[in-house]
């Protein structure tokens, strides 16, 4: 009978199959793991800071409509209703996509992306319910002054919100971005149809739509470099 002893002693002579992955671990060590630069956001530090955001977007884009100044049929039903319907709807989607829900956690991504898809098609029925046609159409001088207003008025909102809402999104954040970028155009749209009065579809569509697919490429683009929490 073979001794158990000699069995044991036998097994050194057995190759280690693994033994060339050892030791190419051994000539190339792993690289060292640094800790972030800037430590995650609390949840209430994430709230402040999107409360910060929305209310000094809103401001920025108050001010700059009184200081081109209001329309003068502002007051009538026609004008102030679809503003106001929009305006609710860009702050409760705000709210969507900023408030946590149970636990802590974020909206999910299919609910944002509904929201990123959703303010861009509304926009663009609104517009088409809306819009009546222009006879003459608007010279080409009215669609330029607009589309640099529309850029004067949102470039603010969009670096704020991308300052103060980095490293906030728990996943997801391109999408995230994309919806705060797009509801941050939609609230620079209503800004603009305060003291713009043309209803012309084409004038809607591109000059007042434009900050809405502009916030919505440039905050997936924010997003997905500086958005991950």
């Amino acid at each position: 009978m073979t001794d158990e002893r000699d069995l044991l002693k036998r097994l050194e002579d057995i190759p280690d199959p693994a033994a060339h992955v050892a030791t190419r671990l051994a000539a190339r060590p792993p690289a060292p793991i640094e800790a972030p630069a800037e430590p995650s956001l609390t949840r209430p530090a994430r709230e402040r800071r999107g409360l910060v955001a929305v209310m000094a977007g809103l401001g920025w884009v108050a001010l700059f409509s009184w200081i081109e100044g209001f329309r003068d049929d502002l007051g009538s039903p026609r004008v102030i209703v679809p503003l106001a319907v929009a305006a609710a709807l860009s702050g409760l989607g705000l709210l969507l996509a900023l408030r946590p829900r149970a636990r802590g956690l974020p909206a999910g991504v299919r609910a944002i992306q509904a929201l990123v898809v959703a303010v861009p098609v509304g926009f663009l029925i609104a517009a088409v319910v809306r819009s009546r046609a222009a006879d003459p159409p608007p010279p080409l001088e009215l669609h330029v002054r607009c589309i640099a207003s529309a850029c004067c008025t949102a470039l603010p909102p969009f670096a704020l919100a991308a300052l103060l809402l980095r490293r906030t999104f728990l996943s997801a954040p391109a999408w995230r971005g994309a919806s705060i970028g797009a509801l941050c155009g939609l609230v620079v749209a209503v800004g603009l149809e305060t003291h713009c009065a043309l209803d012309d579809l084409l004038h809607l569509t591109f000059a007042h739509g434009l900050p809405i697919a502009a916030g919505a490429l440039l905050g997936a683009a924010a997003g997905a470099v500086r958005g991950r929490a």
